[in-house]
This record gives C-alpha cells, sequence and structure tokens, in this order.
C-alpha cells in the first residue's frame, strides 16, 4: 500500500540517479568534517549510507515503527482477543491500510533521513538487543543508517533549477548533523528511546476513557484553550500526565531538528554558493501550503515537525547570537543541559539556569 501511494519515480532516468550519487559521494565525508567543526561534537565511526526510492524509504519506516510501537502493539492486541475473527481482521486491515496511506503521502516529501532505530540496534547488538532487529527494506544493505530518498531529491532540483551538487550537499550537512547527535552524543538516543517507551507504556485504550478526552479535548477547542502547537490527536486525547512526556519528547525532537537545520544553514552559508536561494525557495515553498495540505500537516503530525524545526532553530540562533557557540555546545555536554519545552520557547531562562 505505501509502494503504491509513494508513486516509484520510475521516470527518472538512471543517470540523473547516478550523478545524484556520485555528489553525495563527496557530499556525505565532506559535511562529516564540516559538522564536526561546526558542533563540537567528537565524530562517530562511519556508517553505510544509500539513496532509495520512495518504497523502500515506506518500508524502512514501516519497519521501525512496528518495533518501536511493539508495546502499543501488544496492548492493541490482547484488547482484539475479545473481538470475533472477521471484526479483528477487518480492523487490522483498516490500520494497515492507513499507515501506507500516510507513508506513501510522507514519502513523497523526505528527502533524507538518519534512522535511529538502526542505529540503536546497531549499538546494543554486543549486549543483545532490547527491541527486536528488523529486516532491511528491498534494495538497502543491512546496517544502512543515512537514507536519501533519490526520486525526492532529483525531481526537488529540478522543479527549484537548484544546482545538483550544491543541493545534495545542503540536504548531507542536515542528515550527517543527525548522525553526529545521535550516535556522538552518549546519552541521546537513549534519552529518545526511554521518553517515546514511558509514553507508550502510559496509554490506556479503554474506549470511555478515550472518549471521555474526546469529548474535553472538543469543549477546550471550542473555547480556544488549546494551542496551536498541541491541535493533534496525541495532546488532544492525552492525560495531564501524558501532555508532560509529550512535551519532554518535543522538546528534544525541537533541539534535534532545529539544531540540525542551524547546522546545515550557517555552514551551508559559509560553503555554498546557492544557498540563500535554495533557503528562500523552500521558506517560500512552506508559505504557500495550501489549506488542504496544512489540515493534513495538523492531522498526521508534519505540521508539528515544522514547528519543531522552527522553535529549534530559533533557540539555537538566539543562544549564539547572545553567548557564542560554546554556549550552544553545553547542551549536548550533560542530560541536565538540555532544554526544557519553556526554555526553548524562553532561551533567556536556559541560558540563566545553565551559566551559559
Amino acid at each position: 500500500m505505501a509502494r503504491r501511494f509513494s508513486g516509484d519515480g520510475s521516470a527518472l532516468d538512471e543517470v540523473a540517479l547516478e550523478v545524484l550519487v556520485a555528489d553525495l559521494q563527496w557530499a556525505v565525508p565532506r559535511s562529516e568534517e564540516l559538522v564536526g567543526r561546526a558542533t563540537g561534537i567528537d565524530a562517530p565511526a562511519p556508517v553505510p549510507w544509500s539513496v532509495v526510492d520512495r518504497g523502500a524509504w515506506a518500508e524502512a519506516n514501516i519497519a521501525g515503527m512496528t518495533v518501536l510501537l511493539a508495546p502499543l502493539t501488544e496492548k492493541v492486541t490482547r484488547r482484539m482477543e475479545s473481538i470475533p475473527w472477521p471484526a479483528r481482521f477487518a480492523q487490522k486491515g483498516l490500520v494497515s491500510a492507513e499507515v501506507g496511506v500516510l507513508l506513501g503521502y510522507i514519502s513523497r516529501r523526505v528527502l533524507g533521513q538518519y534512522d535511529v532505530l538502526v542505529a540503536g540496534e546497531l549499538a546494543s547488538a554486543a549486549s543483545g538487543p532490547r527491541r527486536r532487529p528488523r529486516k532491511s527494506p528491498r534494495g538497502v544493505a543491512g546496517g544502512t543508517v543515512l537514507y536519501f530518498v533519490g526520486p525526492n531529491m532529483v525531481e526537488t532540483q529540478r522543479r527549484f533549477d537548484f544546482v545538483p551538487r550544491e543541493f545534495a550537499f545542503w540536504v548531507a550537512l542536515h542528515e550527517v548533523t543527525h548522525r553526529f547527535q545521535f550516535a556522538g552524543v552518549p546519552w541521546l538516543q537513549e534519552r529518545f528511546f526511554n521518553l517515546v517507551e514511558t509514553y507508550l507504556d502510559s496509554v490506556d485504550l479503554d474506549a470511555r476513557q478515550l472518549a471521555s478526552r474526546l469529548k474535553t479535548a472538543a469543549a477546550r477547542v471550542a473555547r480556544g484553550e488549546v494551542p496551536a502547537d498541541e491541535r493533534n490527536p496525541a495532546y488532544l486525547l492525552s492525560t495531564p500526565e501524558q501532555r508532560v512526556m509529550l512535551d519532554d519528547l518535543q522538546a528534544l525532537m525541537a533541539v534535534v531538528e532545529g539544531h540540525g537545520n542551524y547546522i546545515m544553514d550557517t555552514v551551508g552559508a559559509e560553503v555554498i554558493p546557492s544557498f540563500r536561494r535554495m533557503r528562500a525557495t523552500f521558506e517560500g515553498r512552506r508559505r504557500q501550503s495550501n489549506v488542504m495540505q496544512r489540515a493534513v500537516g495538523h492531522l498526521i503530525g508534519l505540521e508539528m515537525k515544522l514547528k519543531q524545526y522552527e522553535l529549534g532553530q530559533r533557540f539555537c540562533e538566539h543562544v549564539v547570537g547572545r553567548s557564542g557557540r560554546a554556549a550552544l555546545d553545553r547542551l549536548w555536554s550533560d542530560p541536565g543541559f538540555f532544554p526544557e519545552l519553556a526554555e526553548l520557547r524562553e532561551p533567556e531562562r536556559w541560558l540563566a539556569r545553565t551559566g551559559a
């Protein structure tokens, strides 16, 4: 289903993809060199990367979601045991179709990805994985951690007439920064998994409880009491305790994504001649999204992800502008220095707490 809705990009000629691979063979190691200098994070060991099609990207993410959401899946399975098997079969088919359509839609927009789940499996292999290992998608070598979605990168580069090597370089800077964050900061990966697992363990699938929360959420939305960044199903159906967990997870992702954007932009401005045109193009594209695109984005979480980029990047820019890059580097030095969501919104609070 995901492959059907993603489109396979088969209209692209092989020459364009070969050029992209050649550009990335130069851009990835060059990005690692520059990101190491710009972040102050010790360079992790090199990892495999691959140019994939949309279907392979979707397969990799379905496999990752299966592993990550295993605790929630077990709860759902136990609740469905009391349902007659035809209804169980129909529900499973409906959920599978919905996930396939969702990832097919998203796969048309993604340019690259650092797969933290594969990295986690590799890091824990020696002591036995705490999460079930998964098979690599078709056409992707086992252990591949960095993906670049070839059809999307080539189509974007052609649509906006970007310089191919410079565009590949810019995307590589962002994804390599994520690799440095999760593989180079000893505690960050474990923090991410603990936050996700703690939240999933707290999820209660009781239908009456969910209906009650939905009624409360609808009333809060009608009264205008729900902040824009909480207008999505995860927040609307959560308990007060779960909202604290979601805030912690959102803070982590905002730092990771915003710092990735900050590094790709500051480094890009120095070394990529066409950087400013590319950045202006993407900002214009975001502003011109239509009502339907924004509605879908809110529903599936893309809008929250974009806000994470913006919030985290503004925090990084404020900290560096106020106290220099050494102050920003402190957030990776100790888990206690990691900002909370309120501190991301008010960076001066973080600067005061950490003495940066």
